[in-house]
């Protein structure tokens, strides 16, 4: 009850094969499992206060009044042109506010972009631009995956006749990003 799919999480346990009891003889093939006996987030471990500078150089950005044609300017700067590309992800990045309305009503903050655009004008880089500068993103290719592959799939385990849910690409980018390039 720690976690849900898509938390970045540091598991301590032990490695333990069980061996398979169907049957008078075995295969060979024992599953693992891990007995997890400590779970940790790891955003609760890696949060650092910032140092007295950078809050004096954010504090100095907050102020000007074209901070966000900087920091717009500042996204993707290997990337010429595109302003109004480049503002769109920056808002999505900073995303937007929820609000619960007094009749029960969940409006989510969040933003969605489509970028679509002729062959080699830098699409893909400014995806990968996200990726690396979001705290938890998710890439994927249209092609690799379907669209149910995007939010779930059975699997079945080898060895066995069991089968696991596993949390497709949109689970696990859950309150972050997921950059799906090629999209059909």
């Amino acid at each position: 009850d720690k976690t849900k799919p898509g938390d970045r999480i540091q598991v301590t346990g032990v490695y333990k094969p069980f061996p398979v009891t169907k049957g008078d003889f075995t295969t060979g093939i024992w599953p693992a499992r891990l007995i997890a006996t400590s779970v940790s987030l790891l955003k609760d471990m890696t949060e650092a206060p910032f140092v007295s500078d950078d809050v004096k150089n954010i504090k100095n950005i907050a102020a000007r009044e074209d901070a966000f044609e900087l920091l717009s300017r500042s996204f993707a700067p290997s990337i010429c042109g595109h302003e109004k590309v480049k503002a769109g992800l920056l808002l999505q990045m900073i995303g937007g506010t929820e609000k619960n309305l007094p009749n029960g009503t969940h409006l989510r903050g969040d933003i969605n972009v489509l970028l679509v655009g002729d062959p080699s004008c830098g699409k893909s880089q400014m995806l990968r631009f996200v990726m690396n500068i979001a705290p938890l993103a998710i890439s994927t290719t249209g092609r690799g995956s379907s669209g149910v592959g995007l939010t779930a799939a059975m699997i079945k385990e080898p060895g066995s006749r069991e089968f696991t849910l596993e949390a497709g690409a949109m689970v696990l980018a859950d309150r972050g990003f997921i950059c799906i390039d090629e999209f059909d």
